[in-house]
């Protein structure tokens, strides 16, 4: 744990690398020294079909899903550790955000 699932608007792959996000996204949560680098987890996703206001821009969202336990303070640090690292490799090429979430105890494996 945890998952990190980025969605990203579809017309970002020929400008940005995914792979380079993706391992981005990694770093920065394994920077956070509060996980095993063995558990974590980061996948992607395109969308095609989208709607981002009046103007149609591109956007890179990223959840972060946790098993209850981390502090408020520990959830913001990783967001914002998440969003830095995101920032740094897109190069306002998109709009970003992050959301850290705790799943419930339902999650199994």
């Amino acid at each position: 744990m945890p998952h990190c699932i980025i969605e990203y608007a579809t017309p970002l792959e020929g400008k940005i690398s995914i792979t380079k996000l993706i391992d981005d996204v990694f770093m920065a949560t394994a920077g956070s020294g509060l996980f095993d680098t063995a558990a974590i987890k980061v996948r992607a996703i395109p969308f095609a079909d989208f709607k981002t206001g009046a103007e149609q821009q591109n956007y890179v969202n990223t959840t972060v899903k946790l098993l209850p336990g981390r502090t408020a303070e520990q959830k913001k640090n990783l967001g914002i550790a998440v969003l830095e690292a995101k920032r740094a490799s897109l190069e306002g090429q998109a709009l970003l955000s992050v959301e850290v979430v705790d799943i419930s105890e339902s999650y199994f494996k």
